[in-house]
């Protein structure tokens, strides 16, 4: 076999570049992309075969990885169905590679690809006999064909829906085994169930969502008499899934079911206690996060004691920590530090964890708790707030959440935690902060992170592309999503370092303004064209940002959190796992410390153009007919298939584009076309963005993309309070005057009336027409008007006209005027 080396940095901390031979596999015009790697791990210290599966692995093409190995090209097959698909490397693994997942990602000329985790371990490593190309179906799939293993080992094995895999081992009376399951923890969407069995089928033990593992699973086995045992492993719903790998560990290693802490500050030394597991007693590591870099918000621990475990992840903070000092009595309310995290657990069922806290009426608080989300705690936690009398005031975490977070990408390994806005009331000079588990459970790995911020509203922002190619000449879409905590108002995103070969458009996301107890406003878009002449760069990261500003002018700017990778998890099988979810949150790798990885590929077949302005300013209840062509980058390649459009506005905001009707029999494969672009009277006063989008499937999937154009909806016109209250005189006359303004776009004449008048007064009319700046109602009172102080309002009326040529009444919200009538003369001189 032919081999050429690879030269590489080869430091376990920094990536390793290994390319493959240019004349081997042939060009491709779109970026990579993988879908496999083979094995999925292996034993550290021992060379392998590594072959990497997917599309367009061209020549040219590199390995990015920190795996501490080095990686030598092997010759790909030559059979023409494979080029481009599967590039093999003898790999040797160093001998002190730390146990652990390591990412793996490709790059080449036409961009890069998604990252894959592969794993290294401490065990020998075999390959499920079922999972292998030339394998008999079902040849592992019950206890008469199970396959056999010789512990210690790791088996790397797939499932597929309702497949069961068996394995068998032998094992003598007193013999202890620790099975365990490698899954979502190394990427993988399977949710495990491991169960052992005797030889006649007797189940001896079983797991699921084992404690620390999230939901991947452990068997740690006594054997109560010799024999062959068999451990059976299936995914919890029996779902099909793309990433459907495991890595079932079979052999004696220390394991521990939890650490407390679960994080601290960066920069700081402390010990964090391991406990459970097979730990004879608590055991303590000695942790050093100085050189821990400001964008990891992650490190790794392992267990202490005989290796084989993949390490915990150990958060990384920047605020002050505390631990949970020991209470004189369970109702002992601690003091809690502003803007500091106390590292606390209820440590047995039904405890609750107390602290008070100084404040002020009408100061506003956040407060954060971290337990379960981040996938070393046992904790559903629940935060509630109470006056010093012990009156509830708020709480979180005990309701249904505000948002599907299912729906929303965040850096949380489940579902949110709770985190909870509170404004103090008045009256208030000291609160009581609980931390209880929602069920009531307790013990040592239910342990939390709590703080406690006072600070304006705030959101969370989570970039939602694991990396970018963004196509010469071309236009690729950032996507965020926006996590609200309490931040009503509209947030606009930016890159700021990305270069002057590149246009950055869009990211308006709009704000809350129908209802702020509910999310509807909850993502945002950026789109990035490349200049003509954009020259191609390396692999390089961006940050991303967001920036809103409250009503009392408090600006607050965050940057978005990177998700490193994503494997996406299927649901909709009808069958709920252990805790009654049928969909689950994607896997994400934040811990990556990655920001968002952007690459530059080949020129797409072609361009859509739209004809209007880059900013369409529209009146509220008017439209637009928004037109585009197909324009192709050389002559003879044709449109793509379906045209489509997409608008980063909530469905409240009331905004809709349908296709124009003169276009219904020539939707595909069509080089021009209309959209119309309609909203309403009660469409939010906002900036939106919208995009068109080709989708074409002619040999490898492709998606043109316009650059963002910004739909800014306006209010037509607004009228001022008058300038000073309308003082009038029974029988006398008054002019009352305001402020008129309407935007350049609204042309229709405006009526403003004076409604709920007092008795036997009386205002005009009057109708306001462009470039009329202020109004003026003539105002009159009968001579028996009585006199005294109103309040009445002025009401403002015009009309729109639809893309339909249809009027539509037009109205804003009346502005509140005063009314004094004074006595006159001849009334006082009579007293």
């Amino acid at each position: 076999m032919n081999m050429r080396k690879a030269t590489g940095l080869l430091v376990s901390i920094s990536w390793i570049v290994s390319a493959v031979p240019a004349s081997i596999v042939p060009a491709a015009a779109a970026p990579p992309s993988l879908t496999e790697l083979e094995p999925r791990g292996a034993q550290r210290g021992k060379s392998f075969t590594l072959t990497l599966a997917g599309k367009n692995l061209s020549e040219g093409a590199q390995i990015l990885t920190t795996l501490p190995a080095t990686f030598t090209p092997l010759t790909p097959s030559e059979e023409k169905m494979l080029a481009g698909r599967r590039l093999p490397y003898l790999v040797e693994l160093k001998a002190d590679a730390a146990i652990g997942s390591y990412p793996m990602r490709v790059v080449t000329p036409d961009g890069v690809s998604n990252i894959l985790l592969f794993t290294v371990g401490a065990f020998p490593e075999v390959i499920e006999e079922e999972s292998r190309p030339d394998a008999r179906e079902h040849s592992n799939d019950s206890i008469e064909t199970a396959q056999r293993i010789d512990a210690p080992v790791i088996i790397n094995g797939t499932l597929d829906g309702p497949d069961r895999d068996y394995y068998r081992v032998h094992a003598t009376q007193g013999e202890r085994l620790v099975f365990e399951m490698e899954a979502r923890r190394a990427g993988s969407a399977i949710d495990p169930v491991l169960r052992i069995v005797d030889s006649s089928g007797k189940q001896v033990a079983r797991s699921e969502d084992a404690p620390g593992l999230g939901v991947d699973a452990r068997v740690d086995l006594t054997f109560p008499h010799d024999g062959d045992y068999y451990a059976i492993v299936h995914d919890a719903r029996f779902s099909e899934q793309r990433q459907n790998f495991y890595r079932l560990k079979v052999g004696n290693f220390a394991y521990a079911d939890g650490m407390f802490p679960l994080g601290w500050k960066r920069g700081e030394k402390l010990d964090v206690d391991f406990f459970g597991g097979n730990l004879r007693a608590p055991a303590k590591t000695a942790v050093d996060l100085s050189s821990i870099g400001p964008q990891l918000e992650f490190t790794r621990l392992n267990v202490p004691g005989e290796p084989g475990s993949l390490p915990f992840l150990f958060t990384v903070g920047d605020l002050p920590e505390t631990i949970e000092p020991a209470r004189r009595t369970d109702d002992e309310a601690l003091a809690l530090a502003p803007s500091t995290v106390m590292n606390g657990r209820i440590s047995k069922p039904g405890e609750v964890d107390r602290y008070k806290i100084a404040v002020s009426p009408g100061e506003h608080w956040a407060f954060e708790l971290r337990a379960r989300g981040l996938g070393t705690s046992r904790l559903d936690g629940v935060v509630t707030v109470y006056d010093s009398k012990g009156k509830k005031l708020a709480s979180a975490g005990d309701q249904p959440p505000k948002e599907d977070v299912f729906s929303l990408l965040s850096a949380g390994r489940t579902s949110s935690d709770p985190w909870l806005d509170f404004k103090v009331p008045a009256g208030a000079h000291e609160i009581v902060v609980t931390v209880e588990d929602l069920l009531a459970r307790g013990g040592p790995g239910y342990a939390y992170r709590l703080a406690a911020r006072k600070q304006p509203a705030d959101f969370v922002l989570t970039v939602s592309n694991p990396y970018l190619n963004i196509p010469a000449k071309g236009t690729v879409s950032v996507d965020v999503t926006i996590n609200r905590h309490g931040f009503i108002w509209p947030v606009q995103l930016s890159i700021a370092d990305l270069g002057d070969d590149f246009i950055v458009e869009g990211g308006h996301i709009p704000g809350e303004w129908k209802d702020d107890a509910y999310s509807t406003s909850r993502s945002g878009k950026l789109t990035i064209t490349a200049k003509p002449g954009a020259k191609p760069r390396p692999l390089t990261e961006v940050t991303v940002w967001g920036e809103g500003k409250t009503n009392d002018g408090a600006v607050v700017r965050r940057r978005a959190v990177c998700l490193g990778m994503i494997t996406s998890i299927a649901g909709g099988t009808g069958i709920a796992d252990a805790e009654g979810r049928e969909n689950q949150n994607p896997f994400v790798a934040p811990w990556l410390g990655l920001q968002l990885p952007v690459a530059m590929t080949k020129e797409p077949t072609g361009s859509i153009e739209m004809e209007a302005p880059r900013v369409l300013r529209l009146v509220q209840g008017t439209g637009y007919a928004l037109k585009w062509k197909f324009k192709p980058s050389v002559p003879d390649n044709g449109p793509p298939e379906n045209i489509g459009v997409a608008v980063t506005a909530p469905a409240a905001a009331e905004i809709q584009v349908r296709r124009a009707n003169t276009e219904q029999k020539k939707e595909k494969y069509a080089k021009e076309g209309e959209f119309n672009i309609l909203t309403t009277t009660h469409t939010s006063p906002e900036k939106y963005d919208l995009m068109l989008f080709g989708e074409s499937k002619e040999g490898e999937d492709e998606v043109l993309l316009t650059p963002s154009l910004t739909l800014e909806i306006v209010q037509g016109y607004s009228i001022g309070a008058p300038k000073e209250p309308v003082a009038l005189q029974p029988g006398g006359k008054a002019e009352l005057v305001g402020a008129f303004h309407r935007e350049p776009e609204f042309t229709q004449p405006v009526t403003l009336k004076a409604e709920y008048l007092p008795a036997q007064v009386s205002c005009q009319p009057v109708e306001l027409h462009m470039n009329e700046s202020e109004y003026h109602l003539a105002c009159e009172a009968t001579a028996s008007a009585k006199p005294g102080e109103y309040e009445f309002e002025l009401t403002p009326a015009s009309i729109v006209v639809g893309l339909n040529k249809r009027e539509t009444v037009y109205k804003i919200a009346p502005v509140t005027a005063k009314l004094i009538i004074s006595e006159n003369k001849a009334t006082q001189a009579a007293r």
